[in-house]
């Protein structure tokens, strides 16, 4: 792989929204309940976010962005699309930063008022340049009539997609619960993508832990964090049948990479197989891996064994984010960075890998 991609779109990007967004919209009506910027915490000075559970630590200035004159890419869109030429990138699935945290407040009529803000913000955002920045929206699940009607208004408003909570809020039924149908029947209707992406269920981020207490429970959140949408997959979408129900639903695991899949899927076949008479699991319309394969897509950044694990995966169920402007993200370096990691594959599945399905789930 000596020449550039034709085609690279990142399945996996994001927009850094002003910490001021929802404060200034929303002003006085939700009081302390809002998500916004902070002096101090724990009486400790600083600059920090409350998300309406957990305080983050913000920093000034992302110094290596701004070294690259990239500092205002998260939230300037002429910025975004200059580095996206500058990257040899066509395009960017566009997730949100300071939302995803904000997904785990308390006050769920905030996280929906919060979302609806948001989503104007993204939809304004993409406007500037529609065919290089897809918007996906956030849309909260604990009030379903509110959710399928968030979901028709910005589909109609031009986004590509929506992130949804991965575990539904304390107190609400799981996805399984047919109550949710409604939702699933009008996302597939719509042929819209419905992202599961880490950080909005319900294992707090660690990255953002402030006492030594908490700080000392940062491994074990750690992992729990980056494999939690393990549960949900099989509990709910698989097992729970959603997938069985709604054939057409587009269903997306954003950030939590792709080595673990094949054993992942060695146990739920082991569980269908072996353990599915004493688990009284429904009987699927599938093999219980073959959902993994071809209804459900799977996104990769980084992930050292991803290569590998392509090949148990599918070629066209894999979709390369670059996470950019995150900490851990490929930004101009995407081209050279995309060539060492997918060395050795064949270059139409590289394509496909690093564009063309994104392009055909997210309709670019």
């Amino acid at each position: 792989m000596g020449a550039n991609i034709q085609r690279v779109i990142s399945a996996d990007s994001h927009v850094m929204e002003p910490r001021d967004l929802w404060s200034t919209a929303l002003q006085d009506r939700y009081g302390d309940a809002t998500p916004r910027v902070l002096d101090e915490h724990l009486g400790k000075p600083g600059l920090f976010f409350y998300t309406g559970r957990q305080v983050l630590k913000v920093g000034e200035t992302d110094h290596e962005a701004q070294k690259l004159g990239l500092q205002e890419a998260g939230f300037v869109p002429e910025v975004r699309v200059q580095f996206q030429e500058k990257a040899d990138v066509a395009a960017e699935v566009l997730n949100a930063t300071l939302m995803l945290v904000i997904m785990q407040g308390r006050y769920l009529n905030v996280v929906r008022a919060c979302a609806a803000v948001f989503n104007d913000w993204l939809v304004e955002f993409c406007s500037h340049d529609p065919k290089r920045l897809v918007g996906v929206a956030m849309i909260p699940m604990d009030d379903v009539e509110w959710a399928t009607a968030e979901l028709e208004r910005v589909a109609k408003r031009g986004l590509k997609g929506a992130i949804i909570h991965l575990i539904p809020p304390e107190g609400c039924p799981p996805y399984r619960d047919r109550i949710y149908d409604p939702f699933w029947a009008r996302a597939e209707e719509l042929g819209l993508p419905i992202t599961l992406h880490i950080i909005t269920g319900r294992v707090p981020d660690p990255l953002h832990f402030h006492t030594k207490e908490e700080q000392g429970e940062s491994p074990a959140m750690q992992i729990a964090l980056m494999y939690e949408i393990m549960g949900v997959l099989a509990n709910e979408f698989i097992f729970g049948q959603i997938l069985d129900r709604f054939p057409k639903l587009k269903l997306v695991c954003s950030e939590f990479e792709i080595s673990w899949i094949p054993s992942f899927m060695w146990r739920l076949d082991q569980m269908q197989e072996d353990f599915g008479y004493r688990l009284d699991l429904p009987d699927l319309e599938m093999k219980a891996s073959d959902y993994m394969r071809s209804r459900i897509w799977h996104g990769v950044i980084d992930d050292r064994y991803g290569a590998e694990a392509v090949d148990r995966i599918g070629v066209d169920r894999v979709m390369w984010g670059s996470d950019f402007p995150h900490v851990r993200s490929i930004g101009l370096d995407a081209q050279s960075r995309l060539a060492d990691m997918f060395d050795g594959l064949p270059a139409d599945d590289v394509a496909r890998i690093v564009g063309g399905t994104a392009a055909s789930v997210f309709a670019i």
